[in-house]
């Protein structure tokens, strides 16, 4: 067994809170902006237990009206430094996938031990704190600085909810352990689990700056995408958004995070291989717990989360409903225990939850820019709540992975 009872009992208990505590804040369900096909909905979970809820990805009125630029695999050296002088008043966000050890109480009881060699990916970031001050709502401000400033560590609310931490709590990783000091809404630290400061970020082996938040009164999203391009290498990969442009304003900023992976889909322990990282040997309990293999139309067996099953096979179906059953024919994989991009340092990718299906892959490879996949393909799946990875930063089209859930679902 790789947890504790207690930690076994909380699992079960996890959707069932969450998807209280967040119905209304999914009264209306929200869309990314770069579909060509509006708003990504109805993805629905299995009938039985408790229905799982994505917190709100609807932005908050307090939240700083901040502009956001991320490049794959994190901004090269010195860009920190470089970008500070381009703007009125600029923050650079390092970030890393940490992996937890144990965490406990602020009396000091047990919440999760997995045990060895399992450990708990946890997706942290490190700012330094007087650059991020003006990027956070003042109501929250003296409370998220001055912990950041003590070594604390900030949780956004559903990390911690996901974790059963209060402030007093810690949270033990490798590079040692760190005290809870606050607990903040999601989208006010843009959606991280874990939020600490620089010095402590690089103790703990967050090393990778991933995003830049920047204020600037005037500027065209054209000309901010030109002004932070002058700093980089020819030819990168660079997404910019324009304040209110994204839910979720971040690295990654066109898919769920890590956080909202969890809630929906259940989170996992894994022990990163020693070959190799960037793949991961998963946790048993919690593979036995939520993958499945099932038949579905046109692909046939498939192996994938149980709760991403039902909005698969509806979109398949419509597909042959409609006659446009043809269009497809290549199962090409949906559950695989690695890491995005293949990097040690990522986030686990949408695969390892079984959240995501590659699908006709010899003709829609990674990267390549005019994908093959048939747009009225896309659009069903769009509509069954997927998000295509055609529309990505990097093309992926042979990529469909959970988009959005639906309010009148849960």
């Amino acid at each position: 067994m790789t947890v504790s009872a207690r930690t076994r009992a909380k699992r079960r208990r996890q959707g069932a809170v969450l998807a209280v505590a967040l119905l209304a804040a999914l009264a209306v369900a929200w869309s990314l902006p770069w579909g060509p096909d509006g708003p990504a909905t109805v993805l629905t979970a299995p009938s039985t237990g408790p229905d799982p809820a994505a917190p709100s990805a609807e932005p908050s009125a307090d939240l700083v009206p901040a502009w956001l630029a991320w490049i794959p695999g994190g901004f090269p050296e010195g860009f920190r430094t470089q970008i500070a002088d381009e703007f009125d008043t600029t923050v650079i966000v390092a970030g890393d996938t940490l992996w937890m050890r144990a965490s406990r109480d602020v009396d000091g009881d047990v919440v999760d031990r997995p045990e060895p060699p399992f450990r708990i990916p946890i997706d942290a970031f490190s700012v330094d704190p007087e650059s991020y001050a003006p990027f956070l709502p003042e109501a929250l401000r003296d409370e998220v600085v001055g912990a950041l400033e003590r070594g604390d560590a900030v949780l956004g609310a559903t990390s911690a909810q996901l974790r059963e931490i209060e402030p007093g709590g810690t949270l033990r990783f490798d590079g040692g352990t760190v005290t809870v000091g606050a607990v903040a809404p999601d989208e006010a630290i843009g959606w991280s689990e874990l939020l600490v400061n620089r010095e402590v970020g690089v103790r703990l082996g967050i090393e990778h700056d991933r995003y830049l938040l920047a204020l600037e009164d005037g500027p065209t999203q054209r000309r901010f995408e030109q002004r932070v391009r002058s700093y980089l290498p020819a030819d990168t990969y660079l997404r910019v958004e324009a304040p209110g442009g994204t839910p979720y304003v971040r690295v990654a900023s066109g898919v769920n995070p890590p956080v909202v992976m969890k809630t929906v889909f259940g989170e996992f322990a894994a022990a990163p291989r020693t070959d190799d990282p960037a793949f991961l040997t998963m946790d048993p309990d919690w593979y036995d717990a939520h993958i499945v293999t099932e038949q579905v139309p046109i692909l046939g067996e498939v192996t994938c989360n149980a709760a991403l099953m039902p909005a698969l096979r509806g979109a398949l179906q419509e597909l042959v409903d409609r006659g446009l059953d043809g269009l497809i024919s290549i199962y090409s994989g949906c559950y695989a225990a690695r890491t995005v991009a293949r990097s040690d340092t990522a986030p686990p990718s949408q695969h390892a939850y079984g959240a995501a299906i590659d699908i006709d892959a010899p003709t829609n490879g990674y990267g390549d820019t005019t994908p093959a996949m048939d747009p009225r393909v896309v659009g069903v799946f769009e509509r069954h709540g997927f998000l295509w990875g055609g529309h990505f930063l990097i093309p992926d089209g042979m990529h469909f992975e959970y988009g959005s859930s639906s309010a009148r679902d849960l």
